[in-house]
This record gives C-alpha cells, sequence and structure tokens, in this order.
C-alpha cells in the first residue's frame, strides 16, 4: 500500500471525473499511474534504442539489408 497527498485541485478534478465515469477514484489514480509508467518505460526504451544506434553507426560493425532479413524470414516460415 502507498499513501500519497494530492493538492486540493486535483482531488476536485478527479472527484468530477469519478462522478461523470461512474469510476472509482481508485481505479482512476491506479489508470492514470499505469500510464505515466508505460510512457515513462516506453521513452527509457526509446532512449536505449537511440543510444544504441548510435554506436551501431560510429563501430565498424556491418548491418544487414532488410531485403535479406525478409528472404530468411520467409524462408524459415515457410512464405
Amino acid at each position: 500500500m502507498l499513501a500519497i497527498e494530492l493538492s486540493t485541485d486535483m482531488v476536485d478534478m478527479l472527484q468530477v471525473v469519478s462522478e461523470s465515469t461512474g469510476r472509482p477514484l481508485k481505479e482512476l489514480v491506479q489508470e492514470a499511474l499505469n500510464r505515466f509508467l508505460e510512457e515513462w518505460e516506453d521513452q527509457q526504451d526509446a532512449t536505449e534504442a537511440q543510444q544504441l544506434y548510435r554506436e551501431f553507426k560510429e563501430g565498424d560493425e556491418q548491418g544487414i539489408p532488410w531485403k535479406d532479413v525478409k528472404s530468411s524470414m520467409d524462408l524459415k516460415h515457410g512464405l
């Protein structure tokens, strides 16, 4: 369990949303936190991908052309 203190304005807004949607406050707060955490995780993944791509571009490793990857996957999956 986690206890947090919210501003009066935030509580008022949540109450309005709760009343207009018929959803409990707990559910609204959990959904908001889940969305925030998913967005944060997506941002972390994007940052890591950008860093890895930069490292790849700066290195001497050769990439594999998409058509070769696609052909290989098509053969592997019988397409």
